[in-house]
C-alpha cells in the first residue's frame, strides 16, 4: 500500500492515547495506534506532517494542518504538545567547563534544571535565520532559547561564549 494523503475529504484523525491516533479513511478503512511525527518539528509545526505504523512505517502523510477538518487538527495539535514538549530557557544561572562537558544550569519555564552538554559545536545549535537557539544535553533532551536577545545580560555573556 503506497502513502495515503490526508485532508479533510479522504480521511479523520482522532486521538487514541498520549501520542497515538486512529485515522479513519472516508472509504471505511480504519489504522489504529499511528504515530503522527513533524518532518520538520523546530521550521514548520503546521506542514508535512507524517503518520507512523507500529512498525514506524509511513502509511499517511498531511501535507498541512491548514488542509483536514478542525477536529483532527485538534487532536494532532494535543499530540505534538505532548511528544514535542521542549523546556524554553529563560535564564542561564552558571556553566562549568569540565573534561571538555559543559555543566549547565539554567532555569526553564519548567523549573531549575542543571543538564550536560558533550560537544558545545554541535549541541547548541543557534537556527539560521532567527533568534532562537536549541541546546541538546547528554542524555538526549532538547531545550530552546526562544530569542536569545531577550536574555539578561549574565544569560547572554555565558551562551556567546559558546554560540
Amino acid at each position: 500500500m503506497g502513502r495515503l494523503y490526508i485532508d479533510r475529504y479522504t480521511g479523520t484523525i482522532e486521538r487514541t492515547d498520549l501520542y497515538l491516533v486512529r485515522l479513519t479513511m472516508k472509504d471505511g478503512r480504519v489504522f489504529e495506534n499511528l504515530e503522527p511525527r513533524m518532518l520538520f518539528p523546530f521550521t514548520n509545526h503546521t506542514m508535512f506532517i507524517t503518520l507512523l505504523d507500529q512498525q514506524e512505517k509511513e502509511l499517511g502523510f498531511v501535507r498541512d494542518l491548514e488542509e483536514i477538518d478542525d477536529a483532527s487538527r485538534q487532536a494532532l495539535e494535543e499530540c505534538f504538545r505532548e511528544y514535542y514538549m521542549i523546556p524554553k530557557i529563560r535564564r542561564l544561572i552558571s556553566c562549568e567547563d569540565k573534561f571538555g562537558s559543559l555543566k549547565w544550569t539554567v532555569e526553564t519555564d519548567r523549573g531549575r534544571v542543571s543538564f550536560t552538554i558533550r560537544n558545545r559545536h554541535s549541541d547548541i545549535k543557534h537556527l539560521h535565520g532567527t533568534n532562537r537557539v536549541v541546546v541538546r544535553d547528554s542524555n538526549d533532551n532538547r531545550y530552546e532559547i526562544p530569542d536569545h536577545t531577550a536574555m539578561d545580560s549574565h544569560s547572554a555573556k555565558i551562551l556567546f561564549s559558546y554560540l
